[in-house]
């Protein structure tokens, strides 16, 4: 019985820097089809935060982001440096980097970023009774702007496509179900999220 995955019969580096690592791999399916070649982008790990103070307000960073052209809202987050192994510990770092804050972290898990392409993993932290502990670190690179929303509000960001990364608004959903602050039930045969 075949366990479907696709076998690597070459691969070559096409461009690897600080920021992207890009492998191309010729593969062969299960079935014997030939796919060549098939891109590969390889990141470090990234954490991003759910970030609650002790009302269960919800800490957004608004930044530019050139991809975009615009001004994005999104959680914390960042990617793992060199030699992070711990993604709390990670998240700690960009917490604290990015508004100046701390509180007590969790990790509730892992997602993909896109499993089609991406090899790194997205780390989702929980931090609660966040508070402010210093001024954010001053990076000419990223000039980031810390607002805090209720939660109802937050989830009517993700709701409607505010926050402007995908990943995020997942996290967040999942963030504020761990954390007791919006449950997920069932309206008329609808799945359905609501503040709790």
């Amino acid at each position: 019985m075949s366990d479907g995955k696709w076998r690597v019969t070459g691969s070559r580096i096409v461009h690897q820097d600080r920021w992207i690592h890009l492998r191309a791999d010729d593969c062969v399916t299960d079935e014997g089809a030939v796919v060549a070649p098939y891109y590969v982008l390889e990141y470090r790990d990234w954490v991003e935060l759910v970030a609650l103070d002790a009302d269960n307000n919800v800490l957004l960073i608004k930044q530019y982001r050139h991809a975009l052209g615009d001004i994005s809202t999104e959680l914390p987050a960042g990617g793992m440096d060199d030699g992070e192994t711990d993604p709390v510990e990670a998240a700690r770092r960009e917490l604290l980097e990015e508004a100046g804050c701390a509180g007590t972290l969790t990790l509730l898990g892992e997602t993909r970023p896109n499993a089609g392409t991406h090899t790194n993993r997205i780390h989702i932290i929980l931090a609660r009774d966040v508070v402010k502990v210093a001024e954010p670190k001053d990076d000419p690179h990223e000039r980031l702007e810390s607002v805090w929303v209720s939660a109802a509000e937050a989830l009517g960001m993700a709701l409607a496509g505010e926050l402007t990364v995908g990943m995020q608004a997942a996290s967040l959903l999942r963030g504020l179900v761990v954390a007791g602050v919006a449950q997920i039930g069932l309206v008329d045969d609808k799945q359905v999220m609501t503040q709790a």
